[in-house]
């Protein structure tokens, strides 16, 4: 009964999905090769206060959400894993960003969502892997640093958790979790009394 239930409304989500998608269809595409990029970063690094970083963020996200490539399918997992995800369907969700990786290998955003899902499961190493990979293709990417810090932490390693959240905040001078992360971390690695 409850997967029915399960069934129905996902259905109608897609169908929502359909419709939305449809009707706001961007003809710009988009990934973390986006040349728009660079300028953005630079604009993250003089913001002067964090609602303008906030703006510059959300700008850097949307181009790192699209998908620039000519693989089919890829746009449609990448929704399928965050509605699963956002019904707390973690596994359905790691499968779905896993065909995304599969068949878009050079796109970041699948790998950083697969990371996430695998954070959430509790597959630390898996999301490390998958952390690594981001980095590999994007090394500004600042949410994957600070997942980075946080599965760090989770595997008891507070001198590169903290090393993980420092990159973030020179990537992204505004990102409050990662500076709110060493300012906890930094008197434990040091040894300084709490």
């Amino acid at each position: 009964m409850h997967r029915q239930r399960m069934a129905r409304r996902v259905a109608s989500v897609l169908a929502g999905i359909a419709l939305l998608g449809g009707a706001f269809a961007v003809s710009t595409r988009a990934d973390q090769t986006d040349p728009r990029l660079d300028e953005l970063f630079g604009q993250l690094q003089v913001a002067e206060s964090a609602a303008e970083a906030r703006a510059i963020e959300d700008e850097i996200w949307a181009i790192w959400h699209r998908y620039d490539g000519d693989a089919r399918g890829v746009e449609q997992w990448m929704r399928l894993g965050q509605l699963w995800n956002g019904i707390g369907d973690r596994i359905q969700a790691h499968r779905y960003y896993t065909l995304v990786t599969e068949a878009a290998p050079d796109f970041a955003e699948g790998w950083n969502r697969r990371a996430t899902v695998a954070y959430l499961l509790g597959d630390f190493a898996g999301s490390l892997e998958d952390i690594d990979r981001v980095l590999a293709l994007e090394p500004r990417h600042f949410g994957a640093l600070s997942g980075m810090g946080l599965v760090l932490l989770q595997l008891d390693r507070p001198e590169e958790a903290l090393d993980a959240f420092e990159r973030t905040v020179e990537v992204n001078p505004y990102a409050l979790g990662a500076q709110q992360n060493i300012e906890r971390l930094r008197p434990i690695v040091e040894g300084e009394p709490i």
